[in-house]
């Protein structure tokens, strides 16, 4: 068992030796990217066990949404280096949001997970939560400031 926590606490891995089988499970390098949105997700946690991903060789690598199997972990590092990008992607999308001060819900509804046409229940809490944690992280390396109370500004 590897633990990978970030996605939830207890996600984790399996590592199938001596078969070279490395089980990934939510570090599933979909398009999607890495999904942090959990009430109980930490994005630190999540970037660490991507890390931890990369440093494991193996045979293969298998993924618990649409991507399946992967053969070599070069191939895999490839998908796994293009998969931790998206975080990237949201970063820079809501620091350039941020221009102007904004609110965690004026975030979400601006979205940085999910593309504009899909609707459900999970989407607007999905969205609070994962603008959360990039804001806190943002405020830590002081490119963000609260304003005033729950007024968030590029620095």
């Amino acid at each position: 068992m590897v633990h990978l926590p970030g996605h939830t606490p207890g996600h984790s891995g399996f590592l199938i030796e001596p078969d070279g089988f490395l089980f990934v499970a939510d570090i599933d390098l979909t398009s999607f990217g890495p999904f942090y949105g959990d009430a109980r997700s930490d994005l630190t946690d999540f970037e660490a066990s991507m890390r931890r991903c990369a440093d494991i060789d193996a045979r293969w690598y298998g993924t618990a949404h649409q991507k399946g199997v992967i053969e070599g972990a070069q191939e895999f590092r490839r998908g796994l280096t293009e998969f931790a990008e998206v975080i990237e992607r949201r970063e820079t999308a809501l620091l350039a949001f941020l221009t102007e001060p904004r609110t965690v819900p004026e975030i979400a509804e601006h979205r940085l997970v999910y593309r504009p046409h899909v609707s459900g229940p999970h989407v607007a809490p999905v969205e609070r939560r994962t603008a959360t944690h990039h804001l806190s992280r943002l405020t830590a390396k002081g490119l963000v400031t609260e304003t005033e109370p729950g007024l968030f500004r590029t620095t």
